[in-house]
């Protein structure tokens, strides 16, 4: 995609976008060949009334990106990117230059990105964004929240996934009653953060899922409230299993399943966007520290269903170029007495309106 997105395929997905009041995109990370689509996507619905992109960031980080970016492009946001106390498996070129073309698309006084996402190894920077701020009834509940952090990364441990309680957190909310907005963000972040990863380990995985999926439609509501004098369009780019309509891939009501009822009370609708890596196709995953590797599409299973996985039934072994599937013209084919046929394949043709299936993708670069 040197040149950009073009063809019939991409002319129908900006048709079908234009005519929506939000347009989801999920995808499996790490594949460049996304990051670029998401950005010309956002760039041609700008006339379109498209104002506000949400993505996987916590609040504050996706904010202070914005302000990185808007101060000096692309290599603001690469610094950003770089800040020893502050990280996140998106911190990719591409995604940075991603978030470059959309910052470079608004309104000198919009704020454009939206961080619907827990927090998860940005901690130190946070709290370093509180210490200024912090009044004397809150000092000494700060004091033991900074060491805690401190105490779990000298042990090696993220301290958002430590065993660490959410009380720890919860102490400075309590003694700081009336904190400014960004700091309210950055305490509630950090204590949500820490109960969804309490969850994990006290619970099951699903409950866990769910108090995350939680937690960022919350996040979008706070958005959508805050304007809703002037209701935007968004365009939202998460992992596939936050995007998809209805129950998920493990049967939690998540971000994407909201989008649709709040398009709805306007008459609007929302229009999702599956996005996979093909035949061929390469992507990016975590590596040691700070660090990513290179692995083939066909041989990663993050759900660990085997053949049945979406990145080897959807393509067509015969297509010779990159896929625009229209998943609405199966949905009659997908109703009832469906035993045999395989249960993510049903959820995704009801779940997503259109599906974009790279052939020869590249991984993301670090």
């Amino acid at each position: 995609m040197t040149d950009g997105p073009a063809g019939p395929g991409w002319d129908w997905l900006v048709q079908q976008a234009r005519d929506a009041r939000f347009t989801l995109i999920g995808e499996e990370h790490g594949v460049a060949e996304t990051a670029q689509l998401a950005g010309a996507l956002f760039n041609t619905l700008r006339g379109s009334g498209y104002s506000r992109m949400a993505i996987e960031l916590s609040p504050i980080i996706a904010q202070d990106i914005e302000a990185a970016g808007r101060r000096y492009g692309l290599q603001g946001i690469l610094d950003f990117f770089a800040v020893p106390t502050t990280w996140s498996p998106m911190y990719l070129r591409e995604e940075a230059q991603f978030l470059a073309a959309v910052i470079g698309a608004a309104l000198r006084n919009e704020r454009v990105l939206w961080g619907c996402d827990r927090e998860i190894f940005s901690d130190r920077y946070l709290i370093a964004r509180l210490e200024p701020k912090v009044p004397p009834r809150a000092r000494e509940a700060f004091t033991r929240l900074k060491g805690a952090s401190a105490n779990a990364w000298a042990q090696q441990t993220p301290f958002l996934f430590s065993q660490q309680d959410p009380a720890v957190v919860s102490a400075v909310r309590a003694a700081w009653p009336h904190a400014d907005r960004e700091s309210d963000t950055i305490l509630r972040t950090l204590e949500e953060t820490l109960a969804i990863n309490a969850v994990g380990r006290t619970g099951t995985a699903w409950d866990s899922s769910d108090r995350r999926a939680r937690w960022m439609r919350n996040c979008l509501a706070e958005r959508l409230r805050e304007e809703r004098g002037s209701p935007p369009k968004v365009l939202m780019k998460f992992g596939y299993n936050h995007m998809i309509r209805g129950a998920n891939y493990v049967n939690i009501f998540d971000l994407g399943a909201m989008t649709d009822e709040v398009a709805a009370l306007g008459g609007a609708r929302a229009f999702h966007i599956l996005v996979l890596p093909g035949p061929g196709s390469r992507q990016a995953v975590l590596g040691p520290g700070r660090s990513f590797g290179s692995v083939s599409s066909d041989e990663f299973d993050e759900f660990r269903a085997g053949d049945q996985r979406l990145t080897r039934v959807l393509p067509n072994a015969n297509a010779t170029g990159h896929e625009v599937i229209d998943l609405r013209a199966l949905r009659p084919l997908a109703m009832r007495g469906l035993e045999s046929w395989n249960s993510d394949v049903v959820r995704t043709i009801h779940g997503y309106d259109a599906a974009v299936i790279w052939k020869g993708a590249h991984a993301s670069s670090a």
